[in-house]
């Protein structure tokens, strides 16, 4: 498999931001939520060791900052996940079954398409209250639906193939044929729209999180922190410019990893 140009710089973009994400924030005498009393909404510099500056509380922009990318990536990783377990075999099944079980089997699909989104997160954060697992569960309930629809499509066109039949003449159990042809066959169109699923999640978790639905203070997440910085903007712009610079790098950078994955894997692409 060989990636374009844009793809492996992407890849290398990605990787730089998760490595400093992670190792960043020892090389900084801040914790993310520790105060600096004598330096509120402090500009950039190397002044106290605020090299992203302050917000309004004190509290390191560069420590924050890194961490709300790691809960960000954390939480669309992980209902990237659900969407693979519960999508590639929910769609799966429903496209090798075909007939009635596929039409009520994506009928509840649609069901679930129709519900107000924002509704069911408010519902699961009055009872389960604002913390990065809620924003997952909220992601993740919803995150399967389009993976599932993905992978049905894709199944239909397989259960037609040869090998197929040829494995259901020759008596192979329904759950073997699902494990052992189909799944296998559709790894690259569900590792393309993996990588470009995520992107989005991040996103979705950054607009909750903004909405004030999202991942609560003293948590940092992406969301959250541009919330702060659109507050701020005009006497303190690098609360809002320093997490956006990240959101748009970091969302930029798994788009084009995943338009080169889909160029050298999407056989459609070809």
């Amino acid at each position: 498999m060989k990636l374009g140009i844009s793809a492996r710089a992407g890849l290398g973009i990605l990787a730089l931001t998760v490595l400093l994400a992670i190792v960043g924030p020892f090389f900084s005498p801040w914790h993310v939520e520790q105060l600096d009393w004598a330096r509120m909404a402090a500009a950039p510099g190397l002044a106290g060791g605020h090299f992203f500056g302050t917000d309004r509380l004190g509290r390191d922009l560069f420590v924050r900052t890194l961490a709300g990318v790691r809960v960000s990536l954390s939480i669309a990783g992980l209902a990237t996940l659900v969407s693979l377990v519960v999508g590639v075999g929910y769609g799966a099944l429903a496209g090798y079954a075909g007939g009635r079980v596929d039409a009520l089997m994506m009928r509840l699909v649609d069901v679930l398409y129709s519900l107000p989104y924002v509704f069911f997160v408010i519902l699961l954060t009055v009872v389960l209250g604002r913390q990065p697992t809620t924003v997952f569960l909220a992601i993740g309930a919803v995150g399967w639906l389009t993976m599932a629809r993905v992978v049905r499509a894709e199944t239909l066109r397989l259960r037609s193939l040869e090998f197929i039949e040829a494995a259901v003449a020759a008596g192979v159990p329904t759950p073997a044929i699902l494990w052992r042809h189909v799944v296998p066959n559709l790894a690259g169109v569900v590792l393309v729209y993996a990588t470009l699923t995520i992107p989005g999640l991040i996103l979705l978790e950054s607009f909750l999180s903004f909405l004030g639905l999202g991942v609560a203070e003293p948590a940092a997440s992406l969301g959250n922190l541009l919330a702060q910085g659109a507050q701020e903007m005009e006497s303190a712009p690098w609360m809002l410019l320093v997490p956006c610079v990240f959101l748009v790098t970091t969302v930029l950078a798994l788009g084009f990893v995943g338009e080169g994955l889909r160029d050298a894997l999407d056989p459609h692409e070809r």
